[in-house]
């Protein structure tokens, strides 16, 4: 796949899960400095990871702590050759994920890497960062996706004092400005957050739907048994592939004979909707790459 939609937390701190994350398959993982890490330990995990990640068997996304104490010491030790980028959670302003491109724009320089490697995945977690999703989506290049708070009894949903369930009617307000926001800041792509029922595959279904529905490209787990279920969710499906080539290919038919209005499939056609599945094509290639 070009991007990582479909992602694997693993705690920073648990050797033996970071070694048995790749039989799972997922897209990348998240190797966890911060809530999966109790605070006496994160300044030796962090220096752990910087050891593993150069050679790590799928692309690393690391999940640093967003506060004065860790965060540029956190960016300036997993910044290395091999690393896919920073998850930044909690983001509320612009300075914030400066911050972040400042540091690795530094480590980019002193390891000899080309300006942009390292990636930066914004978590909105809070209301204020709903507020301002757009700007801090434009706070940086580097800025590749938005990752939106979702998951049952997180931040989001206790600061928004809302119930919890898994048609997600009480968060989507949010869940949808995040990803207009995103959408509207031309983000490749864009990850609803982690599903905390690890056995609740009926409610992992349902939100995964729903999810994908809005327009969510994949999503962040914590659990693996869920990866399965979820790339099938967000993949698209063949027939959609099917009948979207298919448009496309009568209609640039009927361009030659100088039509641009045509009846495909008991539908009116026209550039609008022409635009829309070669849109659909180009984004569902980036789930077979």
């Amino acid at each position: 796949m070009k991007y990582p939609l479909i992602t694997l937390y693993v705690p920073g701190n648990k050797a033996e899960l970071i070694a048995k994350a790749p039989k799972y398959k997922p897209d990348a993982v998240i190797l966890d400095l911060e809530d999966a890490v109790p605070e006496p330990l994160k300044a030796s995990v962090r220096t752990q990871l910087a050891h593993i990640i150069p050679d790590y068997p799928l692309p690393t996304l690391v999940r640093v702590n967003n506060d004065e104490a860790y965060l540029e010491q956190d960016v300036e030790a997993v910044a290395v050759k091999g690393l896919y980028g920073i998850v930044l959670p909690m983001v509320e302003t612009a300075d914030q994920v400066r911050l972040v491109d400042q540091v690795l724009t530094r480590r980019e320089t002193e390891l000899g890497l080309p300006s942009g490697t390292f990636k930066i995945l914004i978590m909105i977690e809070t209301p204020l960062g709903v507020i301002r999703c757009y700007e801090n989506c434009k706070a940086s290049p580097r800025v590749e996706s938005v990752v939106f708070a979702s998951a049952e009894d997180g931040d989001m949903q206790a600061e928004l004092k809302c119930a919890f369930s898994s048609d997600g009617y009480e968060m989507m307000y949010p869940r949808a400005k995040c990803l207009h926001d995103a959408r509207a800041a031309k983000l490749p792509y864009v990850l609803d957050g982690a599903y905390s029922g690890v056995k609740d595959m009926a409610g992992l279904e349902l939100d995964c739907v729903v999810s994908r529905r809005l327009g969510y490209d994949g999503r962040t787990l914590i659990y693996p048994g869920h990866l399965e279920l979820a790339r099938k969710t967000y993949a698209p499906s063949a027939e959609s592939i099917r009948h979207y080539t298919e448009l496309v290919r009568i209609f640039d038919a009927n361009l030659q004979s100088g039509s641009a209005a045509i009846v495909y499939e008991g539908k009116m056609i026209d550039y609008a909707m022409y635009k829309k599945a070669k849109i659909f094509l180009k984004n569902a290639a980036m789930y077979f790459d």
